[in-house]
């Protein structure tokens, strides 16, 4: 008798042993899962906020453009603004490489396929701004690189591409953040004034 329950004690031992682990291995699990989904769910967010930040960037520099032909001008006559960290293939916050000459044709490449319809009037993307985040005066030190391309506005119509006839440009703002996180945001804007502009649409693009 004595055995027997002495038996039944240590399988009841190992069987809350096993449970235990279990719920501890489930635990770790749960933990690690929750870790990732949060650093996910962070890194989205900075990148939504650096493609807000690049848009921002670029607008503002664009207002101190008087002529915006001056930055639609086929490359390498094409008016730049001052962010510019003269990295061709700059390293992103996880470690990647960043092809912007390859990343200009990606835009434009799907800009074509959106906006073909348009034919000589259809934008042509013009990389104007890029560097990372912590180049920005007063700019916390996110690990965030951003992008700013500007095209004509395809409503003019005066079929050249690389002139300004309306006082209406496409502004295109994308941050590149940890583990592989991107975020884009596309305006449509005008010039209201000297210095002063006016946002018409706006979207974001994941």
């Amino acid at each position: 008798m004595v055995r027997s329950e002495r038996g039944a004690a240590v399988l009841i031992a190992l069987l809350l042993a096993l449970l235990v682990a279990a719920v501890a291995a489930a635990l770790v699990t749960l933990t690690t899962t929750e870790t990732q989904l949060s650093a996910s769910f962070r890194d989205a967010q900075q990148a939504s906020y650096g493609a807000d930040a690049a848009l921002e960037l670029g607008l503002h520099d664009l207002a101190t453009i008087p002529d915006w032909s001056t930055v639609l001008a086929a490359p390498p006559a094409n008016v730049t603004s001052s962010f510019d960290d003269r990295q061709a293939t700059p390293r992103a916050p996880d470690g990647a490489r960043l092809d912007l000459a390859r990343l200009t044709a990606e835009r434009q490449a799907e800009s074509d396929a959106r906006d073909g319809l348009f034919a000589a009037d259809g934008p042509q993307w013009r990389l104007f701004a890029h560097g990372p985040a912590a180049l920005l005066p007063g700019a916390p030190d996110l690990p965030l690189y951003l992008v700013v391309w500007v095209a004509d506005d395809e409503s003019d119509g005066d079929g050249d591409s690389t002139t300004d006839a309306n006082g209406r440009i496409l502004v295109w703002g994308a941050a590149f953040g940890a583990r592989g996180g991107r975020r884009s945001v596309e305006a449509r804007v005008a010039r209201v004034g000297a210095g002063e502009l006016r946002l018409l649409s706006r979207r974001e693009v994941r």
